[in-house]
Parts: C-alpha cells; structure tokens; sequence
C-alpha cells in the first residue's frame, strides 16, 4: 500500500511538470514572439521551448527575461 501512494505521488508530480513549465498567460505573452523567432523548432513542446529560451537568455526580449527572472 506505502508503494502505490509512492508511485502515485511521483505520477502526479511528473503529470504536474508540464503544466508548469508552460508558465502564465502573461510570462506566455511576454515570451511569444522570443519563442517562435528562437525556437520554433521546440515547440509545441512546453518543456523544450522553455530550456531553448533559457538557452537564449541573452538574446530575449527585455520583457521576457523580466518573466524568467521574477519565476526565480
């Protein structure tokens, strides 16, 4: 029984990943154009674009860079 609420915790957690990876509707906004002009080749994977785009940090648009910087 201690294994399967285990198991079902770390499901959760993995099912959860994702959604967070796609981040708010304003972090979204303020990334949009960053993430198809950076990459397009990422998406529509959530998890892909934001490690392509923290790979770009640099060339980000001001606005972006505000979103991944105030997400800690």
């Amino acid at each position: 029984m201690r294994k399967l609420v285990l198991f079902s915790i770390l499901l959760g957690l993995v099912a959860l990943d994702p959604a967070l990876a796609q981040g708010t509707k304003k972090q979204r906004s303020a990334c949009e154009r960053d993430s198809h002009k950076l990459c397009a080749e990422a998406e529509p994977d959530a998890l892909a674009v934001e490690k392509c785009l923290k790979a770009h940090m640099s060339a980000l648009s001001r606005g972006c860079q505000r979103q991944f910087k105030s997400r800690g």
